[in-house]
């Protein structure tokens, strides 16, 4: 089924260029399966002529591909961070099949950004192409992090993400389905292994004072 929802993305794609893209990035947040990369790389590939100087397919990737993108990746993170911010830890655990992740992965993600600014922790993570979308709002959520600053670095963030991806996609054309496969796994394995080996239950939960932000209301 993931297969032929990608396909219905990229076919809409070629008949209805940045609607369809805004479309297929917001599908992408809630069927949690497709490889994040996927849908702008795809759009990278199939929007942007591959015959045009890298000045002129600047200026349409931002156009076609990063405007309609970052708004809809902007959009559908409040998916995640919604259910963590006000169900915390317990609503996260609940629907993390929907979700595409677990409390190992949150952990881990602590771990990776201690001691750095949370909103700088947003907009790497958004902007780093390899990163999931999910965990990134999850872990604001649990952080409780305020709307407002969420909403500006998840959109900066986003910007360089899809203007990125949609780049590569453009640049290497009818091969960005194996790529963004594999960067969607690098991503995953390296947040998986990030905390490896330290001996920490996979159990436990964020560290005390982020606890107390993940409380339910």
């Amino acid at each position: 089924m993931i297969s032929e929802v990608t396909h219905w993305i990229m076919e809409s794609m070629r008949a209805h260029g940045q609607l369809a893209v805004f479309i297929g990035v917001m599908i992408e947040q809630v069927i949690v399966p497709i490889p994040s990369p996927m849908i702008i790389m795809g759009a990278g590939a199939i929007l942007i002529l591959p015959g045009l100087s890298i000045p002129s397919a600047f200026l349409q990737i931002l156009w076609v591909i990063v405007l309609p993108g970052t708004v809809a990746s902007t959009l559908g993170s409040f998916i995640g961070y919604t259910i963590s911010y006000y169900g915390g830890k317990a609503l996260v655990v609940r629907f993390q099949r929907f979700l595409g992740v677990d409390w190992d992965e949150i952990g881990n993600l602590e771990k990776r950004f201690q001691g750095r600014k949370e909103a700088l922790s947003i907009f790497l993570a958004r902007a780093i192409p390899v990163f999931p979308i999910s965990l990134v709002s999850i872990f604001a959520g649990l952080l409780r992090i305020p709307v407002k600053p969420f909403t500006l670095y998840t959109f900066l963030g986003s910007i360089f993400r899809c203007f990125f991806l949609a780049f590569v996609g453009w640049w290497i054309g009818s091969t960005y389905e194996k790529v963004a496969t594999r960067l969607d796994s690098a991503g995953n394995n390296r947040i998986d292994h990030h905390a490896g080996g330290d001996g920490r239950d996979p159990g436990l939960p964020l560290s005390q004072a982020q606890e107390e932000k993940a409380t339910l209301i």
